[in-house]
């Protein structure tokens, strides 16, 4: 897709570096590009509080969406991209349509509605809208489905191809039941003698702390796997690299595809996932892609014996954040 001289604004989540991955890929397709975050502030209360219902924070929030129109206002954009939309209100977006009535405006949903109710409010004003969750698709006919991506960087773990040090690595954020379905893959694989990387990421150690206190299987988990920093993304591509399988543990109700289970496809690793929606995917084959149980996880060692180019490079390719930036703006 060529974008050359087109004008750009984005806004998007700050998470894990994944929103400047999106602006130097839309920047090398020749796009001039604002970035601002969705949220007035990047700290552990401001997204819990928006988390729970964005009107906690609206007076803020609008302000900070008022800041940015302003900000902006003498910049004639071409395209405005939002991603997720968890923060702001359908006042403001019409603002930023008065003040940019030239832009045709773009929403990603990288979370389900399910777990985004404002999306729903929202999605009326954007001239077209995507997410990564085919029911939402499914259930919306204003709404395309549009897998997520994975960066450049994995083509740096997709070259390593021997020498591994782990078996199988998981890196992630620890939520709903994660850590009690982790947990038994752990037991799993270690108990066939698997080498495993293990990174649990936690937003708040007060949280964390409240946790402890009342679940007691958390606290003995935590004192061995969770994290109070994010993983630079250049470091989640080495751990991948140095690793035969990604483990992948969804929400109890998610069917979308996690970040993690597109660059397992982008990295050319075996991926070990709780997802059975994989089988309606293009990747999912018996030799690249293992399905486990929540409850009762069991990975056998012919899975990792299995010697094969998991992904095509035509597979490969369709989930590249080339592609995905190709589709948002055909």
């Amino acid at each position: 897709m060529d974008l050359s001289g087109k004008r750009i604004l984005f806004i998007a989540p700050m998470f894990f570096g994944y929103e400047k991955l999106i602006k130097t890929a839309l920047e090398d397709n020749g796009a001039l590009v604002d970035y601002f975050n969705d949220r007035p502030n990047n700290n552990f209360l401001t997204k819990a509080l928006i988390r729970i219902d964005r009107r906690l924070l609206a007076y803020k929030t609008n302000q900070y969406y008022d800041q940015i129109i302003d900000s902006t206002r003498n910049v004639s954009y071409d395209y405005i991209l939002l991603v997720r939309g968890e923060a702001i209100s359908v006042g403001r977006i019409k603002k930023l349509k008065e003040a940019q009535p030239q832009a045709k405006l773009k929403l990603y949903l990288w979370d389900s509605m399910h777990y985004n109710p404002n999306a729903r409010l929202i999605l009326p004003e954007f001239d077209q809208v995507f997410s990564f969750d085919r029911t939402d698709a499914d259930e919306n006919s204003d709404i395309d489905f549009l897998p997520l991506f994975y960066g450049k960087e994995f083509e740096r773990a997709a070259n390593v191809t021997d020498g591994y040090i782990y078996d199988a690595c998981f890196i992630g954020t620890i939520h709903t039941d994660r850590y009690k379905v982790l947990q038994k893959i752990i037991d799993n694989l270690e108990s066939s003698g698997k080498k495993l990387f293990i990174y649990c990421y936690y937003p708040s150690k007060l949280l964390f702390r409240i946790r402890s206190i009342f679940d007691p299987g958390f606290r003995k988990f935590a004192s061995k796997y969770i994290d109070f920093s994010g993983m630079k993304l250049a470091d989640v591509v080495s751990r991948i690299a140095e690793s035969v399988a990604v483990i992948d543990v969804n929400r109890p109700d998610q069917l979308g595809l996690t970040m993690r289970s597109i660059e397992a496809v982008g990295a050319q690793r075996k991926l070990i996932t709780t997802n059975s929606e994989i089988v309606n995917y293009d990747i999912n084959s018996p030799k690249s892609v293992l399905i486990v149980n929540r409850e009762n996880p069991t990975i056998n060692d012919s899975f990792f014996s299995l010697k094969a180019t998991p992904y095509t490079p035509t597979v490969r390719e369709k989930y590249s954040v080339t592609a995905w930036i190709n589709t948002i703006f055909k």
